[in-house]
């Protein structure tokens, strides 16, 4: 549907045998401008940054035998055809930049480019007032950073970082990126020590990049970890001459510990860790493809956080996210247990009640569960069938149609099959090609079949979402790019619905009309019964938008319909987050084997637990509307 869609819709690829790991390692402790060399800087040199490289240099070495680059004594760069290493004086806003996109350069389809950087971190406003839909802009300080006078800025701007992703991305490389920088907009890496601030940086204005036309692609992926969270300090700890992240430490602990763990499971081993050395004011950030492993593919089935509650488990997840009663559930210690076909799992059970965000699983027999828990879906129960027809006669469809409870022949069908020698068609109402199966004597027919109809009647379960009854709390709205295009007015609703424009630019927003804080998000339905998140954008924060104000696709990442048809936008407001990426799906026109594809999540894990967490996110108001569009 849009360069943003085609991440969630492009199924992913299977990493190649011979796929391989590209790094830069990126550690600052001496700025150019800083307090040491500029008395009147507001920022002073750091102690563990450029030990902070090599220690995490040391524990991927360990992990995964890569055979990373030396560094020369008294050398402040070194490299090799794995990995680049700037540090101090060498790490330039224009060397850490040319490392970064060499490294992408020399990558292939399939092959995972991880970029770490250790040192000052800050955040940017522009004078003209524009942010990102998060309200929180960020920058990562190169040495050069900061000086005096300077026509441009030296950091970092996410906004520079963003086109690099997806630059890579869109050639099919996966880029991990690993920041142990502070997000407070202080610049700080320790507490008692010394006092490492820098003011926020004022940008006069952030040209917006063009994105790829296709992000995404070929299986990629982008994953980041960082050392705090929106408005934290990330701090040091040792004595001089010993002094590192705090969370470079726990990362590095991690990656030797499990090798071969999803990034979620690291996430959260670095963060327990943390937590037991007394780290409570720096809480690390996760947000991409975490249920991928480095080097690894991308796992494409919904996997939801769940704790244990009495004889019973609650599962983070609920009728919002597509949990129905009766469905059943396997439960693993973590997400990398849970990956199919890894291990046994410690239980089963099937959903017993569900409520707007967390859902009660029942077990099929007594089993002992630690505290915190990942529940993986095992089989879907749909609420209603999903109308069909068929044209023509084949003995090899009706027996796979007698399989499929969630789809039965209707008066007004959504889905018209054809059979063929060859091809199976997917015909729309209108007769237009939704998807092409194998011929229904294929061995594989009857699974992509069931398959295939379980995608519309789960879109069908999200549109039933939309009751009127629930409706007013957000308002969306899209429209066509223009030269007098203004984001705080939402042209009319002309008759007849909204139209779009093939291949033009489009942008969206969400209002909160609620009387309270709420959290929106945005869903786009192709149609070819695709699902995507579009808001928030990829890479955002997920946090609660103030009664009447708006969440926005930033500029450079608006959307684009690629095809002819009706595209509907759900939008659903909630007083708590839920995990609205597990909505997420790939279109009938892919043909996969599996029902959904979890890009995103947020929030790695629930902390562990002896008992039902008091935290949970439960939902008790929410409001979901639907929209729709028509592109000719």
């Amino acid at each position: 549907m849009k360069r943003l869609i085609l991440a969630a819709l492009l199924g992913a690829a299977a990493s190649p045998a011979n796929a391989e790991i590209r790094a830069v390692f990126v550690g600052i402790d001496k700025y150019q401008f800083s307090r040491a060399t500029t008395p009147e800087a507001a920022f002073r040199d750091l102690s563990g940054a450029v030990r902070d490289v090599g220690t995490i240099k040391a524990a991927l070495r360990r992990a995964y035998a890569l055979d990373l680059d030396r560094e020369a004594p008294g050398a402040c760069t070194s490299a090799n055809q794995v990995s680049i290493t700037l540090t101090d004086y060498c790490a330039t806003k224009g060397a850490i930049l040319a490392a970064w996109n060499r490294q992408i350069d020399a990558s292939r389809p399939g092959d995972t480019v991880v970029f770490y950087f250790a040192g000052h971190g800050s955040r940017f406003t522009e004078a003209l007032g524009t942010e990102q839909a998060s309200g929180f802009n960020s920058t990562i300080m190169a040495t050069d950073a900061r000086q005096p006078g300077a026509q441009a800025p030296a950091d970092i701007l996410d906004v520079e970082i963003r086109p690099i992703i997806d630059r890579a991305t869109a050639a099919g490389v996966r880029v991990v990126t690993i920041f142990d920088s502070c997000n407070s907009g202080t610049a700080t890496r320790d507490l008692e020590s010394e006092a490492r601030t820098a003011p926020p940086l004022v940008v006069a204005r952030v040209e917006s990049v063009e994105p790829p036309a296709i992000t995404g692609s070929l299986g990629a992926y982008r994953v980041h970890l960082a050392a705090a969270q929106d408005g934290q300090e990330a701090f040091e700890t040792g004595e001089v001459g010993v002094r590192g992240g705090v969370f470079t430490a726990a990362l590095a602990k991690a990656l030797i510990d499990q090798p071969g763990a999803s990034f979620a499971d690291l996430a959260v081993a670095a963060k327990t860790a943390m937590l037991a050395a007394g780290q409570t004011r720096q809480t690390p950030h996760s947000e991409g493809a975490l249920r991928a492993t480095l080097g690894g593919d991308e796992v494409r089935v919904p996997i939801f956080d769940a704790v244990r509650s009495g004889d019973g488990v609650v599962i983070v997840g609920g009728s919002l996210t597509g949990i129905t009663a009766g469905s059943t559930f396997v439960l693993y210690p973590n997400v990398s247990a849970a990956l199919p076909g890894t291990t046994r799992p410690l239980a089963t059970g099937t959903v017993t009640s569900v409520e707007a965000g967390l859902a009660q699983l029942r077990l099929d027999a007594p089993a002992q569960l630690p505290g915190r828990l990942v529940a993986r879906e095992l089989t879907h129960r749909f609420t209603a069938p999903v109308p069909i027809a068929v044209r023509g006669s084949d003995p090899a469809l009706d027996a796979a149609l007698a399989g499929i409870t969630h789809a039965r022949i209707g008066s007004r069908p959504q889905i018209v099959i054809v059979p063929g020698t060859e091809v199976t068609q997917l015909l729309s109402p209108r007769g237009a090609v939704i998807a092409r199966l194998p011929a229904p004597n294929d061995p594989a027919f009857a699974f992509l079949l069931d398959r295939a109809l379980g995608k519309v009647a789960r879109v069908n379960a999200l549109a039933a979402l939309a009751l009127p009854a629930r409706a007013g709390q957000a308002e969306f709205c899209i429209q066509s790019k223009s030269p007098d295009y203004d984001p705080d007015v939402c042209p009319p609703l002309p008759a007849g619905g909204r139209r779009l424009a093939l291949n033009q630019s489009a942008l969206i927003s969400a209002r909160n009309t609620a009387n309270g804080p709420r959290y929106l998000y945005v869903l786009g339905i192709d149609p070819a019964f695709g699902v995507s998140l579009l808001l928030p954008p990829n890479g955002a924060i997920d946090q609660a938008i103030e009664a009447g104000a708006y969440l926005r696709v930033p500029e450079g990442q608006d959307i684009a319909p690629d095809a002819p048809g009706s595209y509907r936008f759900m939008t659903i407001a909630s007083d708590n987050p839920i995990p609205a990426q597990t909505l997420e799906q790939t279109g009938l026109d892919v043909v996969d084997r599996e029902v959904c594809l979890t890009r995103l999540s947020r929030q790695a894990c629930a902390d562990a637990a002896r008992s039902r967490d008091a935290a949970l996110p439960r939902v008790n108001e929410w409001a979901a509307t639907l929209s729709s569009a028509e592109v000719k």
